[in-house]
């Protein structure tokens, strides 16, 4: 898979070609990484008018957030390829003569994770603050290494009707739904960042759906995995919502740090796409 990156620097004084590098971006056809320097904007902070630094930071920003939208996308498309692919970084490296310049990019034949990321950006940029993560909730980090660890295996954000699983009076969606010997399906829950009224409202609409699967052929011995981690005690329904789903003998509940469990079942008992 090809992959690029791009460096982008701040300009100091135009004059002089002085310029700072300030962010680094990763990208290829799956997915993209973009994250810029706080502790060297800060630094360099007072070498702009007011007016200037805010503006530099918008910018900045708001690739950041463009950046994650598309990194975080947990379907089988990758939606930052409409727009932050090589061509357009291309084009910026030419172009973009303001605030804030960029090297033109340049392919580099490694997988993107993480761990280069992180390595590349010390290179050229500086170094990771301890702040920098988490950069995705845990329970999202989570999803998407399962999207990319169960391409193939699963059906994504699947729409189901009576036409799949018999049964079923309207239509139902499911984050995964899998076949092998049994029917399999998935669903990822925050019970830490939701309202426990919409947990609820969520839950039960997968267990209507898993009774309507469980009463085919294919799903009565089915194995419906339900992601999410505990959540604190404080949070008095929430938990009471976590517990109740990991006490429930249909539902198995696997924490963020165990998905391997998820991924090893698929591989022991080779799962497929229902369609």
């Amino acid at each position: 898979m090809k992959t690029f990156y791009s460096i982008l620097y701040c300009t100091i004084r135009p004059n002089v070609d002085e310029r700072v590098s300030i962010g680094l971006f990763i990208g290829n056809e799956r997915t993209c990484k973009f994250q810029f320097s706080a502790d060297k904007l800060s630094v360099i902070k007072g070498l702009f008018s007011e007016s200037a630094f805010s503006m530099l930071k918008i910018s900045l920003k708001s690739l950041q957030k463009l950046s994650l939208e598309c990194e975080t996308d947990f379907l089988n498309t990758y939606r930052g390829a409409a727009t932050l692919k090589e061509q357009y970084f291309s084009y910026l490296s030419k172009y973009a003569n303001n605030l804030i310049t960029y090297s033109p990019p340049k392919g580099i034949d490694i997988d993107l994770n993480q761990n280069v990321f992180d390595k590349l950006f010390e290179k050229f940029i500086y170094q990771i603050p301890i702040s920098i993560e988490p950069r995705l909730k845990t329970i999202d980090r989570a999803k998407k290494q399962l999207v990319t660890s169960l391409a193939g295996r699963v059906n994504f954000d699947a729409d189901i009707d009576s036409s799949k699983i018999p049964g079923l009076i309207v239509p139902a969606k499911v984050w995964f739904i899998g076949k092998n010997e049994v029917q399999v399906t998935g669903e990822a829950k925050d019970f830490n960042g939701q309202r426990p009224h919409i947990i609820q409202q969520q839950i039960n609409a997968h267990l209507f759906l898993v009774d309507r699967i469980m009463d085919t052929p294919t799903g009565k011995n089915g194995h419906f995995f339900l992601i999410g981690d505990e959540p604190s005690k404080d949070l008095v329904e929430n938990h009471k919502l976590w517990q109740a789903v990991r006490e429930s003998s249909t539902l198995d509940l696997v924490p963020t740090n165990e998905i391997e469990k998820v991924e090893n079942y698929m591989k022991e008992h080779g799962v497929e796409p229902l369609f």
